[in-house]
């Protein structure tokens, strides 16, 4: 696929354009949930299935197979063909594109340091898109795991990055982009973190977990990818405050606060977006 910044700009204008994109379902499967995400518009119709089984987080780490793997099925109404992709793939570089957007779109300070919660597949994709976009100075990783923590560690080196790990309570005061990209069902973050800092929270999708502190998040200029998140996501549950979508955002809508939070659940229009430029229909 294409660079995260050339995904980023066939994401929004998908946004911009109409599409029939229904909420997901979300079914019942043993140790875990199965979603179905269906999209299509004049050109392009798509089904994303996706298996989430938190039970293989426990495995040990060099026999584990993903706890999320996910395919697409691809019909182009113009010609009637039909395509298979790698769902993991498309997922993982559509998601970091979409941060990416955000963040040109409303991160009040667009150069300083990355914070990474999360060294998984998404933090590494995350890592990719600030780099290939942003003037980063330097890198911090948290995780659980030693071994991933160390592997990105290592990547970001390997791109020119100062790079280390994040063990202090407090979020560096050089920081201007955090993102967290975890399966933790409490928050990863302190109250506070520097002015200005723009936040992606892609990890839970859930009502009942978040990432993000409720302090922080009441603070906080809020965003969320699309309306669908206003009731998946546990941080924009109850909010005091209006959350505007992205696409509102793309239009000129701003939402008052410090920092600005990004919270992304995921959505087909996304997956629309990424297929539609993969298959050269931009």
């Amino acid at each position: 696929m294409a660079g995260y910044l050339a995904l980023s700009k066939a994401i929004e204008r998908v946004l911009l354009r109409k599409a029939e994109v229904p909420r997901r379902q979300v079914l019942p499967i043993p140790g875990g949930r199965f979603l179905v995400m269906p999209a299509a518009d004049q050109e392009v119709a798509l089904c994303k299935l996706v298996t989430v089984e938190a039970s293989r987080r426990e495995q040990p780490e060099a026999h584990r197979q993903p706890a999320v793997q996910a395919e697409v099925w691809v019909r182009r109404l113009d010609t009637g063909e039909v395509v298979h992709l790698p769902g993991e793939e498309i997922t993982k570089r559509r998601t970091a594109a979409l941060s990416l957007l955000a963040a040109r779109l409303l991160a009040p300070r667009q150069e300083g340091a990355l914070l990474l919660v999360g060294p998984g597949v998404q933090g590494e994709a995350h890592l990719e898109a600030f780099a290939e976009e942003f003037a980063l100075r330097r890198v911090w990783i948290r995780g659980r795991s030693r071994e991933r923590t160390e592997a990105l560690l290592a990547k970001a080196r390997g791109m020119g990055l100062e790079a280390e790990e994040w063990v202090a309570p407090e979020v560096p005061e050089e920081v201007a982009f955090i993102v967290t990209a975890t399966s933790s069902s409490t928050p990863v973050l302190p109250e506070r973190v520097p002015e200005g800092t723009f936040i992606a929270a892609v990890g839970s999708f859930r009502p009942e977990t978040r990432e993000v502190p409720r302090a922080l998040v009441e603070r906080a200029a809020v965003y969320c990818d699309t309306e669908d998140a206003l009731v998946e996501a546990g941080e924009l549950q109850g909010l005091s405050k209006p959350v505007v979508t992205l696409r509102e955002a793309l239009l000129g809508k701003r939402s008052e606060g410090d920092p600005v939070l990004f919270k992304s659940v995921g959505h087909a229009l996304f997956d629309l977006a990424a297929v539609r430029h993969l298959l050269g229909l931009d």
